[in-house]
């Protein structure tokens, strides 16, 4: 499968244009039930390591769903990073400024020049490789698992700075064990 970032936005639109189209076909009294029965399909999906749907879970996270899903911050950071670390370039793209600081700390580092030329990084390539490994040890640090993710309860949580700070610690602790790889 192609995960650039234009093939996985076209993606998560027409996944996110289909879920919009069944709700609103559906009838008054089941649009919750529609609502229900979509969200457990990308659910599916999701826990089959599908980028695009962890991608669009993560937007769902974020935007809640009907009166089914509440929105859920914390969920919405976990699945867009999941997403990322399962090579959605669409996901990388909007981790971009939450990626920036690990982004910025590993290309500042004094061997930079080898560890480009030694794991061939572009400009055009860096934030999905190194972006992708950043997410990917951000995972490993939290145990971000799909089953584990959708077993979890279903509860509203707004953007908090204690939340954050926990990704931005997994994140920082990430970028030693990042540049010990690229190096190797």
């Amino acid at each position: 499968m192609d995960y650039s970032s234009e093939s996985c936005r076209k993606a998560f639109m027409s996944m996110r244009r289909s879920l919009q189209r069944n709700i609103e076909k559906a009838d008054f009294d089941q649009k919750e039930d529609v609502a229900i029965d979509n969200f457990n399909d990308i659910c599916i999906k999701a826990l089959n390591n599908d980028p695009i749907a962890q991608d669009y879970l993560a937007y769902i996270f974020k935007k809640g769903l009907y009166n089914v899903v509440p929105t859920n911050w914390q969920k919405f950071m976990q699945w867009q990073i999941l997403a990322g670390a399962n090579g959605n370039q669409f996901a990388l793209d909007k981790l971009s400024l939450f990626l920036s600081f690990a982004l910025n700390e590993i290309s500042y580092v004094e061997d930079f020049a080898y560890i480009a030329n030694r794991n061939e990084l572009t400009t055009q390539n860096y934030l999905y490789v190194v972006g992708r490994l950043i997410c990917d040890a951000i995972v490993d640090e939290l145990q971000l698992f799909p089953d584990k993710l959708l077993k979890e309860p279903l509860q509203h949580i707004e953007f908090n700075s204690p939340t954050m700070r926990v990704f931005d610690k997994a994140r920082n602790f990430a970028i030693p064990k990042i540049l010990k790889f690229l190096r190797n």
